[in-house]
C-alpha cells in the first residue's frame, strides 16, 4: 500500500499540531509506504524522515514574478472559465479543469500576467465592485488566483500512489481532486481545523477591506466544496465539526476519528509539587487564533492570589502579534512573569506545568490538551471546537474572558486535592479514549477500504 500525504505548510517543513499528528500517523504505520507532497514557503525539513517515506516533494512558493502581458489564446480563456465557479462559492468541475490545464503551454506566472486574466478581473470588478477602489481589488485578485494557478501547475509533480490523503480542504484537497478525476486515485480528506472557518477568522482580523470579504469567502467556500465533492471519505477530528461540515455539503461521507497521543512519549510525571512558584503554561504557536493576549490579561488576577510564572512555549508565527503580546506584558508590568520560550520539545515542558492553558479562539481537537493530560497536567481551555469532548464544563471558559480564565486557574492552584485528582483522571482518560494506537488503527482500516 502506497499513500501520498498532501498538505499545505505542514509536515515535514513546519512545527505544529497537524505536523505532529502526521508524523505520528506515518511512524505508527511502518508497514505502509508513504510519499509526502507539501506546498510551503520554506523547504527546510523540521522532522527526521522515517524509512517508510518513499519520496518527499516540497513545492516552494514565492511571490509571483510577473511576465510581460500578452494574449495566451482560447486555452487560457477556457481555463479561467472553469475556475469562475469559485467567484460564486461553487465547486469546480475538476474534469474540465484537468482537460484545460493539460493542454496548456503557459506557466502560472504567464497566466496571472495574461490579457485573459486581466480581462476577467476587469469584468468581475465592473460587475461586482464598480465604484470601489481598484487597487485593493487588484491585489486581492492576484493573491488569491496566483496561488490557485500555481497549485494547478504543480499537479504533474504529484506522485502516483494507491491513495491520496489531503490534510485540508484547500489547495491540498484540490490537488487530490485533480488526481481523482485524472488517475482515479481514491481521495481521503482529513480536516483538523475547519479550513473555511479558519480562513474567515483570518479575514476578520486582516487588513482586507470589508467590501472584499465576499470575494475571499466565496473563493474558499468553492475550494472546500470541491474537496468534499471529489473525496471518497472525509474524516473529522471531533463531533463538533461534523455539523459545520454537513452544512457545506450534506452528502459528504464523514467519519469522526479522534486524535491520539503517544502515552509513552508524554509520560505521567508523579512528582511532588514543591516548586518555589507555580508554573502555568501553554504550548502553541504565537498567533492571534491562539489568543495569548487573553492569557496575558488573566495574569494580574492570578498574581493577586498566587506566586506564579506563565510560559508560552511555541514558535512565533506572527511577528506583529508577538510584538503586541510583548507590549501588553510591558504595559501590565509582567516582565519576568510571562515568558515566551520559542519552539521547544513540548514533552519536556508539560511536566513543568502545574496547570496547562489553551485560550484559543478556534480549535479542532487539540493535541496539546491530550499531551498535557497524558503528562498528568490539569487543563483549562476555551470552549471551542471539540474541546468540550475532552474536558468537562468545570475546566472550560468562554473566549476573550481573562477574569474567567484567571478564576479557573486560581481554583486549581489553591485546591491541591482537586489538582492531584485531575492529574490522575486526565491520564486515565487519554489511555482509555485517545491513545495513538486507536487512532492509527482507524486510519489503517480506512486505507485498506479505499485500496
Amino acid at each position: 500500500m502506497h499513500v501520498c500525504i498532501i498538505s499545505e505548510n505542514s509536515y515535514p517543513v513546519s512545527w505544529g499540531g497537524v505536523s505532529e499528528w502526521c508524523s505520528s500517523l506515518i511512524n505508527g504505520l511502518p508497514e505502509v509506504g508513504f510519499s509526502v507532497f507539501t506546498i510551503a514557503p520554506d523547504c527546510t525539513l523540521k522532522y527526521p524522515l522515517p524509512s517508510n517515506i518513499q519520496s518527499v516533494e516540497i513545492a516552494e512558493l514565492t511571490q509571483p514574478r510577473f511576465k510581460s502581458r500578452r494574449n495566451l489564446g482560447s486555452e487560457a480563456s477556457r481555463t479561467l472559465k472553469t475556475l469562475s465557479p469559485l467567484l460564486r462559492g461553487e465547486p469546480l468541475n475538476c474534469q474540465k479543469l484537468f482537460e484545460c490545464t493539460q493542454e496548456a503551454d503557459y506557466s502560472a506566472e504567464e497566466l496571472i500576467s495574461s490579457d485573459e486574466n486581466h480581462e476577467l478581473l476587469i469584468k468581475v470588478y465592473e460587475q461586482s465592485f464598480k465604484g470601489e477602489p481598484f487597487v485593493p481589488f487588484y491585489y486581492s485578485w492576484i493573491s488569491l488566483f496566483y496561488l490557485l494557478y500555481k497549485t494547478i501547475e504543480l499537479y504533474n509533480k504529484l506522485p502516483f500512489t494507491d491513495i491520496n490523503h489531503a490534510l485540508n480542504t484547500g489547495y491540498a484537497g484540490l490537488l487530490g481532486s485533480l488526481a481523482k478525476v485524472d488517475r482515479g486515485t481514491p481521495l481521503l480528506v482529513s480536516e483538523h481545523g475547519l479550513y473555511l472557518k479558519e480562513r474567515n477568522f483570518e479575514l476578520k482580523y486582516s487588513e482586507v477591506q470589508p467590501w472584499l470579504h465576499d470575494l475571499y469567502r466565496n473563493f474558499f467556500t468553492g475550494l472546500v466544496k470541491t474537496s468534499y465533492k471529489y473525496s471518497d471519505k472525509v474524516t473529522s477530528v471531533c463531533q463538533d465539526h461534523v455539523h459545520y461540515q454537513k452544512q457545506i455539503d450534506p452528502n459528504i461521507k464523514i467519519k469522526v476519528i479522534y486524535n491520539g497521543v503517544d502515552t509513552d512519549k508524554f509520560k505521567f510525571n508523579d512528582v511532588a509539587e514543591n516548586r518555589e512558584h507555580y508554573s502555568v503554561g501553554t504550548v502553541s504557536r504565537v498567533n492571534p487564533i491562539k489568543d495569548q493576549l487573553t492569557l496575558i490579561r488573566s495574569v494580574p488576577y492570578v498574581l493577586k492570589k498566587h506566586d506564579a510564572v506563565f510560559y508560552v512555549v511555541g514558535q512565533v508565527e506572527d511577528e506583529e502579534y508577538y510584538e503586541e503580546c510583548n507590549q501588553l506584558v510591558n504595559e501590565l508590568g509582567l516582565n519576568g512573569r510571562v515568558k515566551f520560550t520559542g519552539f521547544q520539545n513540548s514533552s519536556e515542558w508539560y511536566p513543568r506545568f502545574d496547570v496547562f492553558i489553551l485560550p484559543s479562539l478556534s480549535e479542532g481537537f487539540p493535541l496539546t490538551i491530550l499531551e498535557a493530560l497524558s503528562s498528568g497536567v490539569p487543563c483549562i481551555a476555551t470552549n471551542v471546537g471539540g474541546v468540550s469532548e475532552i474536558l468537562s464544563k468545570d475546566y472550560l471558559v468562554d473566549k476573550w474572558d481573562p477574569r474567567g480564565l484567571a478564576s479557573k486557574i486560581n481554583w486549581l492552584l489553591e485546591d491541591d486535592d482537586q489538582r492531584k485528582i485531575t492529574r490522575y483522571l486526565g491520564r486515565r482518560l487519554v489511555e482509555r479514549r485517545f491513545s495513538l494506537d486507536a487512532m492509527v488503527s482507524e486510519y489503517k482500516r480506512i486505507y485498506e477500504g479505499l485500496c
